[in-house]
C-alpha cells in the first residue's frame, strides 16, 4: 500500500512538472516569435519613416523653383504597392518604383543616374543614391523624422519613448533625437539603415522598454497559461492532500476497527458468562449474587449500546445524502428528560442548573438527531470532568435563532488542540483522560447534524476551568 502510494505520488509529480516545463517552454518560444515580429515591425517602420521623409523633402524641393535654388530640375513618379499598402494600412503608402534626378549646376548638366527597380540590389542602390544626392541639397531633420516615426508606430500600436541616431562609421554620433540629459536602458534598436554608397553613413532607431509592449501583447495568452498553471497547481495540491488525508483517515479506520471489534467483545463476553453462570448455579434463592449478576448484565449491555450507537453516528456521517425529518417540538420537554437520563445513569455526582429564557421554546429541527446532538455534548461534560460535576445548560430564543450553551467544570481543552476537536476520530491527548474511553466522533457528529440545520457550534475552554459548547440554530422553519 505504502509502496503504491509513493509511485502514484511520483507519477502525479511527473506528470505536473512535464506540464509546466511544457508550458514554459511553449511561452518562451512564444515570447521569441512575438519578439521577433516585433522587431520586424519596428524595423519596417522606420524604413517606412525614411521613404516618407525623403519623399517631402524631393517634394520641397520640386516646389523650389527660385532662379537660385541650389539645384536644377526635379522630376520623380511614384506607385502605390498594394500589397505593402494593405500591410501599413497607410492612405496611400508611396514607393518608389522610377525617380530620375537631374541636378543642373552649370549650363552644362550633370545627370545622377536614372534608377530603375529592375531588381532589389539596384532599388537599394538606387535608394541610397537618392537619399545621398537630396541630403546635400536639404539635410535630413533627426527631430521630424524621429516625430515621423513615432507617428508610423503608434499606428502599429507602439506607445513606448523611442529615438533615432544619425551615425558614421560603427561610433559616432552625428546627430540624435535623445536628449543629452538622457540615458535609457533596455533598448531594442532597429537594424542600421545605410544610406550612402558604402553603408558608412547610417540612421538607426531604438525603442525604450520594448518588453512591456511585447508582454501586452501577448497578454491574452500569457494570462491562459498563467491561469492553467493556477488551476493545474491548485489541482494537484488538493489532490496530494486528499491522498494523504485519505491514508490517515484509513490507518484511523483501521485502528477503529480494531479497537471496535475488541470493545464489542469484551461486553458480549462478560454478558454470555453471567448469563451461563446464573443457568448453571442455582442462585435463584441467593439474591445478592443474583442481583450482582444481573446489574452486571445490565452495565455490560449499556456499555454495548453506545457502542452501536458510536456506530451508527459514524454511519450517519459518511450519508452525506441524508435527509432531516424536521418537525415542531417544545425544547423544555427534552432538556428535562436529558437530564433524568443522565442523572440516572451517571457513576459519578452530577448537578444540572437549566436556564432558559423564555421558559417555553419551540423549535424546528430534526428531534432525533436534535437529541442525539445534546446527548453527546452533555454526556462529554461528564466523562471529561471531576468526581464532582456541575453543568449549566444555558438556552436563549431570538426571533430566528436559538442559543444553546453547555457549560461544565472538567479538564477543559488547550488552546492549541481546540481547532481540532470537531475532526473526525480526533481525541485531545492531553489531561487525565486515560480512564476515559472514546473514538472520537461525537464531537465530529454535533458538528455535522448542527451544520445541516443552518446552524453552527463554537466552543471557548481553558485548561482546568472547563469547557463551553454554544450551538447557534434556526428556530422556525
Amino acid at each position: 500500500m505504502k509502496l503504491r502510494m509513493r509511485l502514484i505520488l511520483v507519477f502525479v509529480t511527473l506528470s505536473v512538472l512535464g506540464t509546466f516545463l511544457f508550458q514554459g517552454y511553449w511561452l518562451w518560444n512564444s515570447y521569441r516569435i512575438e519578439k521577433k515580429h516585433f522587431q520586424s515591425r519596428i524595423n519596417e517602420t522606420l524604413q517606412q519613416a525614411i521613404n516618407e521623409d525623403l519623399t517631402f523633402r524631393l517634394e520641397t524641393l520640386e516646389k523650389d523653383t527660385a532662379h537660385d535654388a541650389p539645384h536644377g530640375q526635379i522630376e520623380f513618379t511614384f506607385s502605390l504597392d498594394s500589397t505593402s499598402h494593405a500591410s501599413s494600412r497607410q492612405k496611400p503608402r508611396r514607393v518608389y518604383n522610377r525617380t530620375s534626378l537631374k541636378v543642373e549646376t552649370t549650363a552644362d548638366s550633370t545627370v545622377f543616374g536614372l534608377y530603375k527597380p529592375e531588381n532589389t540590389p539596384m532599388m537599394r542602390m538606387a535608394f541610397k543614391g537618392i537619399w545621398q544626392a537630396i541630403n546635400g541639397l536639404s539635410p535630413v531633420d533627426i527631430q521630424k523624422l524621429d516625430s515621423l516615426w513615432g507617428t508610423y508606430l503608434r499606428q502599429e500600436g507602439i506607445r513606448n519613448p523611442h529615438f533615432i541616431d544619425f551615425t558614421i562609421g560603427k561610433d559616432t554620433l552625428l546627430a540624435s533625437s535623445l536628449p543629452d540629459n538622457e540615458n535609457p536602458a533596455q533598448l531594442m534598436p532597429t537594424q542600421k539603415i545605410g544610406v550612402n554608397a558604402d553603408d558608412s553613413i547610417g540612421i538607426q532607431g531604438f525603442i525604450v522598454s520594448p518588453d512591456k509592449t511585447v508582454f501586452r501583447e501577448m497578454g491574452t495568452l500569457l494570462f491562459a497559461s498563467l491561469l492553467l498553471l493556477a488551476i493545474t497547481t491548485a489541482c494537484y495540491t488538493y489532490l496530494i492532500r486528499t491522498i494523504l488525508r485519505q491514508k490517515t483517515i484509513a490507518q484511523i479506520k483501521n485502528d477503529f476497527v480494531n479497537n471496535m471489534t475488541h470493545e464489542l467483545k469484551t461486553p458480549i463476553t462478560i454478558t454470555y458468562s453471567a448469563i451461563d453462570a446464573l443457568q448453571t448455579f442455582n442462585f435463584v434463592e441467593q439474591k445478592d449474587t443474583r442481583e450482582e449478576y444481573f446489574t452486571l448484565c445490565r452495565q455490560q449491555l449499556k456499555h454495548l449500546s453506545g457502542l452501536v450507537e458510536k456506530i451508527l453516528s459514524m454511519a450517519v456521517d459518511e450519508r452525506k445524502n441524508f435527509r432531516l425529518q424536521k418537525e415542531t417540538f417544545q425544547l423544555r420537554p427534552l432538556m428535562d428528560s436529558l437530564i433524568r437520563q443522565f442523572t440516572l445513569k451517571a457513576n459519578k455526582e452530577v448537578r444540572f442548573h437549566l436556564d432558559m429564557q423564555p421558559e417555553e421554546i419551540a423549535i424546528y429541527a430534526d428531534k432525533l438527531h436534535f437529541t442525539n446532538m445534546i446527548s453527546n455534548l452533555l454526556d462529554n461534560a461528564i466523562k471529561y470532568s471531576g468526581t464532582s460535576v456541575d453543568i449549566d445548560i444555558r438556552a436563549r430564543e431570538s426571533e430566528e435563532w436559538l442559543q444553546l450553551s453547555v457549560t461544565d467544570n472538567g479538564i477543559g481543552i488547550p488552546q492549541a488542540q481546540q481547532s481540532r476537536v470537531f475532526e473526525r476520530f480526533y481525541r485531545v491527548s492531553k489531561g487525565n483522560i486515560h480512564d476515559v474511553k472514546g473514538f472520537g466522533l461525537g464531537l465530529s457528529y454535533v458538528k455535522d447534524i448542527v451544520e445541516r440545520h443552518g446552524g453552527s457550534i463554537t466552543l471557548q475552554s481553558k485548561e482546568r476551568q472547563g469547557s463551553t459548547f454554544t450551538l447557534l440554530i434556526p428556530i422556525r422553519k
